[in-house]
């Protein structure tokens, strides 16, 4: 998961009604990092139209990665295509944002979170990312680094979730 994928120097911001070389080229990259997290082959039309499809794809990558779900593929979009979990930030004590909020659904998701869903990496949200990573073999630090990260996009839950919420709607 965390090797790098050759990308553009420039990677222009895409959506839906965008076609031509640059969705082409974002949508073969998006295959390839489809296929570092799935060894099945995930695979999508490489055909230059960012359409419905191309967009419920770019959704779904955001969602595996923890990234705002907007179907847009911006830097953050571009930078996980490109540079997978090295491109995720590292969180700690003291960390705020959306990021933090979905890593807390996810551990509650899991039942190791049960306090509030606020964005607040605080001592509770340390103590559920402490015994996540112990229960799954990786260092109890409770810090979010790469191999949590890895390990967390791994996650059936997570990725039966992102899959049904956006990309085939079970």
């Amino acid at each position: 998961m965390t090797n790098a994928i050759d990308c553009p120097t420039f990677k222009p911001t895409l959506r839906i009604g965008n076609s031509g070389q640059d969705v082409k080229e974002m949508q073969k990259r998006l295959e390839k990092r489809f296929a570092s997290i799935y060894p099945s082959n995930f695979q999508i039309d490489v055909d230059g139209v960012f359409g419905s499809q191309t967009e419920s794809a770019v959704k779904y990558l955001q969602c595996l990665a923890f990234l705002e779900t907007t179907g847009i593929t911006d830097a953050a979009t571009w930078n996980f295509i490109c540079d997978g979990v090295k491109s995720l930030p590292i969180l700690r004590q003291n960390s705020t944002g959306n990021t933090v909020k979905l890593l807390q659904q996810t551990l509650k998701d899991y039942d190791f979170y049960h306090g509030a869903i606020n964005g607040h990496f605080d001592a509770n949200t340390e103590i559920a990312v402490k015994a996540f990573q112990a229960d799954y073999s990786l260092m109890a630090d409770g810090i979010i680094g790469q191999n949590s990260w890895a390990t967390l996009i791994h996650l059936n839950t997570h990725i039966d979730s992102c899959y049904c919420g956006y990309y085939r709607g079970c």
